[in-house]
């Protein structure tokens, strides 16, 4: 079952057009850096690099929330690409760079399950409004980066992109509140 986009192609074409009237050589190349460094495989391990380390730091409910939070959000977001199935913009020059779905980007909605969770963590832990502060704008800061790297690329509509954040974001926060509620 694909869904009908019609009424956002208007809007999403439009912000397309002006991306492409912007995108350099130069801004491609770093985008297409941004993307690659922020694949599904890569952020895995990320996460799983980081969840190690909290495990031997015996911080082993932070690493176990990280690791639900990042690889449960990633699935939920899996299963509503597979169950919208809206095709990705100009497929033909993305080749096997892009094989799935287009709507939420996955990768939109990774960089805010992995940067938000580690945020969630750094706010948890440090006390310093500046460590907390630096935490918040540097994961901001990612995932704006990520998420204009798929429009640079080509790789997915602006909807698709605020749909990812929005799908990270709300199981990030799903997660946080159940992991408040289950410590009490």
């Amino acid at each position: 079952m694909t869904a009908d986009f019609g009424w956002l192609a208007g809007f999403d074409a439009s912000v397309a057009a002006a991306v492409a009237r912007h995108a350099t050589r130069g801004l491609s190349a770093f985008m297409e850096a941004i993307s690659l460094w922020h694949g599904p495989r890569v952020v895995a391990a990320l996460a799983t690099v980081v969840a190690l380390l909290l495990w031997v730091e015996r911080e082993r409910a932070g690493s176990l929330w990280l690791l639900v939070t990042v690889f449960g959000g990633a699935g939920v977001n899996h299963l509503l690409k597979h169950s919208i199935q809206r095709p990705r913009p100009g497929l033909a020059h993305l080749g096997a760079a892009a094989t799935d779905f287009s709507f939420p980007s996955g990768h939109a909605a990774n960089a805010t399950l992995l940067y938000g969770a580690l945020t969630v963590l750094v706010f948890r832990h440090a006390r310093s409004p500046w460590a907390r502060g630096a935490a918040a704008a540097g994961a901001a800061l990612m995932i704006l980066l990520v998420g204009t790297s798929r429009l640079v690329l080509g790789a997915h509509h602006f909807s698709d992109v605020v749909a990812g954040v929005l799908v990270g974001a709300a199981w990030l926060a799903l997660i946080a509140v159940a992991r408040t509620v289950l410590k009490r």
